[in-house]
């Protein structure tokens, strides 16, 4: 399994930047003393501490008023289990189209800076009739071992599934990079023939 949100943050009491993958780290991270405050940093982009932000405690999802972030109205379908995901994304249950599989925590403040963006991606009707749109929350059932068995060592980070339910290609989806994962998906979309893909120094999705 992956780290729970208090191992996969950096403790900011003696100092102000964090390394860059300390929102979620890989397997068998180190463990933290706890603190009254904890700072995430998503893989992806490599923030400092400061320009990420800090929950209000280390322990729960950050909020605003009574209802979280990730409970907001959003394009993307919620899924709920490792057997739903599977399902979802599988040949017969996909509708023909890729899947786009957004993969988050409630505690992620990269995740959820880049949230209203995010869903206004399945909102273009042209990527709309070619690929199904879901987010999952790594905290649910066996959605961490999931993930990491793709390679997958931070969030916020989408996967691309083919229609035949086969691993298309992964990126990053911090908020910095949401016009490049709008273009990486028009651009898979678009593509003719086998679908092989690589991402560029840029982050952008080019034919193997």
């Amino acid at each position: 399994m992956l780290a729970s949100p208090k191992s996969v943050v950096t403790q900011s009491a003696r100092s102000t930047t964090a390394p860059a993958n300390a929102c979620l780290r890989g397997a068998n991270p180190p463990r933290y003393r706890r603190l009254t405050h904890y700072r995430a940093i998503a893989v992806s982009e490599g923030l400092s501490a400061d320009a990420v932000g800090t929950s209000s405690s280390g322990d729960g999802p950050v909020v605003e008023g009574k209802v979280p972030w990730y409970k907001k109205p959003c394009a993307f379908k919620e899924i709920g289990s490792l057997q739903e995901l599977e399902a979802a994304i599988s040949a017969s249950g996909n509708g023909g189209r890729m899947s786009v599989v957004d993969f988050y925590a409630g505690w992620c403040a990269c995740c959820k800076s880049s949230f209203p963006a995010l869903c206004r991606i399945p909102t273009n009707e042209f990527l709309a009739q070619h690929f199904n749109f879901y987010k999952v929350n790594i905290e649910d059932a066996d959605m961490a071992s999931f993930i990491k068995a793709k390679g997958v060592r931070g969030i916020p980070h989408v996967l691309v599934f083919d229609s035949d339910g086969s691993d298309l290609i992964g990126m990053g989806a911090s908020f910095k990079k949401m016009e490049v994962l709008r273009k990486n998906l028009d651009f898979i979309a678009r593509a003719e023939g086998p679908r092989d893909f690589v991402l560029d120094p840029n982050g952008l999705v080019r034919n193997r």
